[in-house]
């Protein structure tokens, strides 16, 4: 309300012909109106965000069943789910770098509908290779979550990034939460009706983007120019990714989300055989897990690194990462196992949104999407390299054996971690260099409204 009576009192004083009073009232009243429409879109990008996750946990619990049933055998299982990862693998980096092109909005769009398709595809699928074709389609589409971050990376400054990209990850896990309980329900009806449902609720999810989503701030102001970017092309993209501090930064990701995914690709095997806990137990463990990130990516993490800062806030996620998983094979008692699960449940929520808010604040703002891009490669690296590694070990050396390296390697990540500096005060301006790429304004600690330094 407050926002709507400035620009009341502002356009007022216009009527009445109040000279320097009215521009005065008029500037503070446009910067809210300026934000009120940021936090729109945003919270617009919520529900997209959320909605396409939910269409993925609607298909992915059903998938195996519904391989099995036109002849799949397991390797066939495996391929199928794998192609997923594959192609969102092969597909960010692209996504990323038009979108630093042609804008954020048209491409989410553009995946929005290739989301609708894909699950189309899955409900109409009669032999292996048209569900292979749907589950590569749905991974391709996947590769939009980079252009949501960027999107976020617009349209927030300084600390609020690390806020707005947490309140995307929680929207991403409440998808995937709600997604399995209303795929279940409508499985009884086949196993391919889920798959409609789901390609509805990324139409209706569409057409409201169409109307309510509007394109990022960076792209509506007019700034975006990826020529002038340090990802302006392939080798120079490829440059970027290995300059300090992102180099280092994109190690950490890989390094955490591969201990998370290989912990929780045999977590249900593991309980099963020391705990003798059932598929009903674990579908319970998980819930959990997803509530607390939920909670600390959506409503947390902003408040703790606006007090602690980004770096500070990754380390203390490595620690419980490295913590929770590590002390999985000595525990005793089942119950106990449920105490764990806030630990690294809580540290993903904390790592992933502090981590991609440095990776947006070292990098510059014509080439938020194409390096959004290239950390998903990253990501999708650990994503599918690491639930190999641990059945490997898994069924070769010891079933604790995924759990004890997935520890070493959040441990790693921690030293890692430990070499990226803190952020500045934004107060201290004359301690900034204008040059430096990872304290200067493409940092964000200087206001968005000050000249950039860089620029002649």
């Amino acid at each position: 309300m407050r926002e709507f009576r400035s620009v009341a009192r502002a356009r007022s004083g216009a009527q009445r012909g109040v000279g320097p009073g009215c521009r005065d009232q008029s500037v503070p009243a446009t910067e809210d109106l300026a934000r009120m429409l940021r936090r729109a879109g945003l919270g617009v990008l919520f529900g997209t965000v959320m909605v396409d996750m939910m269409g993925f946990g609607i298909v992915l619990p059903l998938l195996p069943f519904y391989a099995e049933e036109m002849g799949a055998s397991p390797r066939w299982v495996t391929l199928i789910i794998a192609s997923f990862s594959i192609t969102q693998l092969l597909s960010a980096p692209i996504w990323g770098r038009f979108s630093d092109r042609v804008g954020r909005r048209r491409l989410l769009l553009i995946g929005l509908f290739a989301s609708a398709l894909s699950y189309l595809l899955f409900a109409l699928a009669d032999n292996l290779w048209v569900l292979l074709l749907s589950r590569a389609t749905a991974g391709a589409a996947g590769g939009t979550v980079g252009i949501a971050q960027a999107y976020v990376a617009d349209s927030t400054e300084g600390e609020e990034r690390a806020k707005g990209l947490g309140l995307i990850g929680a929207a991403s896990g409440l998808g995937i939460m709600l997604g399995p309980a209303i795929g279940g329900a409508f499985s009884s009806f086949g196993l391919g009706v889920p798959g409609y449902v789901a390609a509805g609720l990324c139409l209706l999810n569409l057409m409201a983007a169409m109307v309510l989503l509007p394109e990022s701030r960076h792209f509506r102001s007019g700034r975006a120019d990826a020529s002038k970017g340090e990802a302006a092309t392939v080798r120079l993209w490829l440059r970027s990714l290995n300059r300090f501090p992102l180099r280092v930064l994109l190690l950490v990701y890989f390094l955490t989300l591969a201990c998370f995914t290989s912990m929780t690709s045999v977590l249900a095997l593991y309980a099963e055989r020391v705990f003798a806990m059932t598929a009903a137990d674990m579908g319970l463990v998980f819930t959990l897990a997803g509530g607390c990130t939920v909670i600390v990516r959506g409503g947390l993490v902003g408040r703790i690194v606006k007090r602690f800062g980004e770096p500070r806030t990754m380390r203390a996620g490595c620690a419980l990462l490295a913590l929770g998983v590590g002390a999985i094979p000595f525990i005793e008692e089942g119950w106990q196992l449920w105490l764990l699960v806030p630990t690294w449940a809580s540290a993903t929520g904390l790592i992933f949104p502090a981590l991609h808010a440095l990776i947006s604040r070292a990098t510059d703002e014509h080439s938020q999407g194409s390096v959004f891009g290239g950390s998903q490669v990253a990501g999708g690296a650990g994503r599918v390299l690491a639930p190999l590694a641990a059945g490997h070990l898994f069924e070769l050396y010891a079933i604790e054996s995924p759990f004890l390296v997935g520890a070493a390697a959040s441990a790693v990540a921690l030293w890692l971690a430990l070499r990226i500096p803190a952020a500045r005060d934004p107060k201290a301006k004359e301690e900034l260099d204008p040059t430096d790429r990872w304290t200067g304004p493409v940092a964000a600690h200087e206001p968005r409204d000050q000249p950039d330094a860089r620029s002649p």
